[in-house]
């Protein structure tokens, strides 16, 4: 069974511990009932430069579901009962704390009675396919030391890869302090999208937080970063009126009022 299947079935939709570009979810072992997208707003970082940064939660979660699957023993596997098997992943989400359009998306998957782990990456579109995708591991420049991935396929919603995860390159992730995703765009440069693997074995290894309450705390995130963006988006269409008008104001006190008409004046030849 295909991730996106999965995915669908399970209702996990690619949900992962969420980390916007300034700061980190915070999951402590349970969800929290809200995401802080920034850790304080830019007036009272001024106002207290000495302070000390607010504490990061974790950047990856584990989530699971049951899934049905066929039963393999069944002669006739239409008419069989479905096996309900736990599916989990352990995940980590970047967004853009301007949009809430995610960024990337880094997920480990373990299906109940089988040894085999997948790795699946999500990318946004806009980025080129042959070269596929790296995964960077701390500061390693030794392009050779690099896990080269192939994209798997594109949907509206980003482009994603999919492959088994081979036991030296978990062991890299349990033990690397930061990962990169880097991906080849359309404009010729590589983007590297960079995040946490402190907590990443943890993670893996803990107990699954409540999907539900971390998927509604998920949307509520995203939602609550759009709206920011949407009144960012008004702010500027009135300042950049209030700005024309000011011109405009302006320009005609500089040309003062036009004469009045004189109405005994004689019509021009």
């Amino acid at each position: 069974m295909s991730y996106a299947k999965v995915i669908r079935v399970a209702g996990l939709r690619f949900a992962a511990a969420v980390c916007v570009s300034t700061g980190v979810a915070g999951f402590e072992g349970a969800l929290t009932s809200a995401f802080a997208a920034d850790a304080a707003p830019a007036a009272d970082a001024a106002a207290a430069p000495a302070a000390a940064p607010a504490k990061a939660g974790p950047s990856w979660v584990k989530i699971c579901e049951k899934v049905p699957f066929p039963d393999p023993a069944a002669k006739d596997p239409k008419a069989a009962k479905p096996i309900d098997k736990q599916v989990c992943a352990t995940q980590h989400e970047s967004f853009d704390k301007e949009s809430g359009s995610l960024l990337v998306s880094v997920a480990v998957r373990q299906i109940e009675g089988s040894d085999k782990l997948s790795l699946l990456v999500g990318t946004p579109l806009g980025v080129v396919l042959p070269p596929g995708l790296a995964l960077q591991f701390d500061e390693e420049k030794d392009e050779a030391k690099f896990i080269k991935l192939r994209y798997d396929f594109c949907l509206p919603t980003g482009c994603n890869s999919e492959t088994e995860l081979a036991a030296d390159v978990l062991e890299r992730m349990k033990g690397a302090k930061v990962m990169r995703v880097l991906a080849a765009t359309l404009q010729g440069t590589t983007v590297p999208f960079k995040m946490g693997m402190e907590d990443f074995g943890s993670a893996m290894t803990g107990q699954p937080v409540d999907t539900a309450k971390y998927l509604n705390a998920r949307k509520n995130l995203v939602l609550s970063l759009r709206e920011k963006m949407i009144a960012k988006q008004k702010a500027t269409q009135a300042a950049a009126s209030e700005a024309i008008k000011g011109i405009q104001e302006d320009a005609a006190a500089a040309g003062g009022a036009a004469p009045a008409a004189d109405p005994n004046a004689k019509p021009a030849q």
